[in-house]
């Protein structure tokens, strides 16, 4: 997305892969208006590779400086700050199993309970730049991170890593909030497995990653330690 926010032309045709969200298409073509650029139309990739001519790519960025990017651009000032929680209840995965139990917990703090998946790009911005507090199981969700303001707290719910390539994952949300001066704090919880993979996830990850990793697990959050790390607010 920062690249987009480079491009010299003032009409373009835009290849994006095929399964990208509507969302994420909406906002897209949302930026390019802003910016004064016409998108002629989507050219749709599958998995495959393809060879361009007569095209340009973008020039990347570093992960901080794309993080930083985003933020500058997106962020929205708010005067009122919202406690929210991020529910993973539709996910194939890492739902969190005793979830109505830290529900409960919540909203006896006047916690927001949001699925960010029947949320348009714009209104989930709007929801991360005007947290207070954001907790959350780990989930790519989190990523929205970017959009806080200085000082949000984020705590994060992660499965329990065992393993060197895990670290990818397991320090990721803590590495923006530190770049961004954000609060970060974490909690584990217990892995249980699931029955079944989704033939999505068999298509990308290793079948040998997925059985070891916890983070291919569902997740159970015993309630006394979540009450302790809510109370840190």
């Amino acid at each position: 997305i920062p690249r987009i926010l480079f491009i010299p032309d003032k009409q373009v045709n835009l290849a994006i892969h095929r399964k990208s969200s509507n969302k994420l298409r909406k906002f897209i073509e949302n930026i390019l208006k802003s910016r004064g650029i016409k998108l002629k139309k989507f050219v749709y990739l599958d998995d495959n590779f393809y060879s361009f001519k007569n095209s340009q790519i973008p020039q990347f960025f570093s992960k901080e400086v794309n993080i930083k990017i985003l933020n500058k651009i997106f962020k929205k000032d708010h005067k009122n700050k919202n406690r929210i929680y991020l529910t993973r209840k539709n996910a194939p995965y890492r739902k969190i199993i005793n979830e109505s139990d830290l529900i409960d917990e919540l909203q006896s703090k006047n916690f927001q309970i949001i699925d960010l998946e029947t949320l348009s790009i714009d209104k989930q911005i709007d929801v991360f730049s005007s947290a207070e507090i954001i907790v959350s199981p780990t989930s790519s969700a989190l990523a929205n991170i970017i959009f806080c303001n200085e000082g949000t707290k984020v705590f994060e719910i992660i499965p329990k890593y065992q393993y060197q390539y895990e670290n990818h994952l397991k320090f990721r949300y803590s590495y923006i909030c530190n770049l961004l001066s954000c609060e970060y704090y974490s909690i584990e919880a217990d892995p249980i497995p699931i029955e079944g993979v989704d033939e999505n996830i068999k298509k990308f990850i290793d079948i040998n990653v997925i059985n070891q990793s916890n983070y291919y697990k569902n997740l159970l959050v015993k309630r006394d330690e979540f009450k302790k790390f809510i109370n840190q607010i």
